[in-house]
């Protein structure tokens, strides 16, 4: 019986043993999946932060990208409305100055100041003066107000009026016409408020 005893008695302890082991490697295992979980929860947040920040950064560039394209169509859009209000602006003024060509009295005053201005830049004794058809019934005035000899011409190249007088001896050309100075002030314009002469 004592035999039997102890061999119980070992059996038990090898039992107790055996399960403490076991309760350990289950212990053991249970720790180190907790970690694995933890490390590949970890790992899944930080792909997951940088898949986030990538389509962040897309689509920060895909926004910016369309910023950039409506702000040039605004810009194109604003310039050609520009373009178009110029030529509204400068069509009336052109009717307001063939308008001024039909008021004898102010208008006869600004051909003798034009054929002046010709007068002090042109020397020569060659000076032709060219005017439009329309004026030709101021030729006595123009020849006057230029004081020396000088031929006056018509030329359908002046469409609204004033003067143009040109000096082949001299090389040179004074252009007082009307047109001109339309010409010189919608340039002007349209180098003062951007607008693109295309």
């Amino acid at each position: 019986m004592h035999k039997s005893y102890k061999s119980s008695n070992f059996l038990k302890t090898i039992d107790k043993y055996t399960r403490r082991q076991q309760s350990k490697i289950m212990d053991e295992i249970k720790r180190h999946e907790d970690e694995e979980l933890k490390k590949a929860e970890s790992e899944i947040i930080e792909d997951t932060n940088n898949m986030i920040q990538k389509e962040l950064i897309a689509m920060k560039n895909r926004v910016a990208i369309e910023v950039s394209q409506k702000e040039l169509e605004q810009r194109k859009s604003l310039s050609l409305r520009r373009g178009e209000m110029m030529e509204e602006i400068f069509e009336d003024c052109r009717k307001r100055l063939i308008d001024f060509t039909q008021d004898k009295e102010k208008y006869s005053e600004h051909l003798k100041n034009c054929v002046k201005k010709i007068r002090s830049v042109l020397v020569a004794e060659d000076v032709e003066l060219f005017i439009s058809e329309r004026d030709l019934k101021y030729k006595a005035l123009i020849e006057e107000a230029f004081g020396r000899k000088c031929s006056v011409v018509t030329s359908k190249e002046i469409k609204i009026g004033g003067a143009k007088g040109v000096s082949a001896e001299q090389g040179i050309i004074v252009d007082e016409t009307l047109s001109e100075k339309l010409s010189e002030s919608w340039e002007w314009a349209a180098e003062t408020f951007g607008v693109l002469l295309v």
